[in-house]
């Protein structure tokens, strides 16, 4: 049986699985843009060993640790991201301007100190460096969420795929939310009835019939409903015994006979 139906003539024979230029008539390859190497590690590199911040330009880079994390970025860089927090250390004149941006700074150093979460960081830098903002995929949505906002980038840089979950988060956290001041409208309702007369009748009034050790009152109340369950059964038991069934057939009988013949006499005035 032919794999391949119909009346082709085209001869596949010569198509093998070891060279992939058999199958470039069929499948064209684009070919792929080379990129400019290097352009990554210009624009933000991480500090790896001592020697390399010591033969760091600070006129033209800025040297960042975060979380016991040092990078190195170029002001030209953060140029084209004014908004954020780092590009803004560049117009800081004095030390309590720079404090107010970073957790700490050492001048002679002229290294700048962040208390942030350096997983985070390294997807900033990323970000500032190629272009792409990811969310990580081991760390909370809204904890990232944080991050960004903390550095100063919108949200609107994330991709769309990352962008749709963050939102789809964010949604689930304000129903949370609702649902929490929901609950907590209840139970000032309730605080309010408690302080009023009318509330606490009523707690002690649920009490009495909900809980019989609650105090007197609770107990004749289980009482009397113990007695009207029994009273109840035995009158459904003495009903079914046959000598009172009798009784009852023969009252309703005539019942039944001194209705009709006064229905009768009615008739015959009428």
């Amino acid at each position: 049986m032919p794999i391949l139906s119909g009346g082709s003539d085209q001869d596949y024979s010569n198509i093998s699985y070891a060279s992939c230029n058999s199958l470039s008539h069929f499948f064209p390859v684009s070919v792929e843009t080379p990129s400019v190497k290097g352009v990554h590690y210009q624009r933000a590199r991480r500090i790896y060993r001592p020697d390399q911040a010591s033969a760091v330009d600070l006129k033209t880079e800025i040297m960042i640790n975060v979380g016991g994390i040092k990078y190195l970025l170029p002001w030209s860089t953060l140029d084209e991201f004014p908004l954020t927090r780092l590009s803004k250390l560049k117009f800081c004149s004095s030390y309590e301007e720079i404090i107010q941006l970073c957790d700490d700074y050492d001048e002679d150093t002229r290294e700048f100190f962040f208390d942030r979460s350096p997983i985070a960081f390294g997807m900033i830098v990323s970000f500032l460096a190629a272009g792409k903002l990811m969310l990580l995929r081991d760390m909370c949505a809204l904890s990232f969420q944080e991050e960004l906002r903390y550095w100063g980038i919108e949200e609107s840089n994330l991709e769309n795929c990352c962008f749709r979950k963050l939102f789809q988060k964010l949604q689930e956290l304000a129903e949370v939310r609702k649902e929490e001041e929901l609950r907590r409208s209840k139970e000032a309702a309730c605080v309010l009835d408690e302080k009023t007369k009318f509330g606490q009748f009523m707690n002690r009034l649920r009490d009495m019939v909900e809980n019989p050790q609650s105090g007197l009152p609770g107990k004749v109340f289980a009482c009397l409903s113990i007695l009207f369950v029994a009273t109840t059964a035995i009158s459904l038991c003495v009903s079914t015994m046959p000598d009172l069934r009798a009784e009852e057939d023969r009252v309703s009988k005539s019942s039944l006979t001194d209705l009709t013949v006064e229905f009768k006499e009615m008739c015959l005035l009428c």
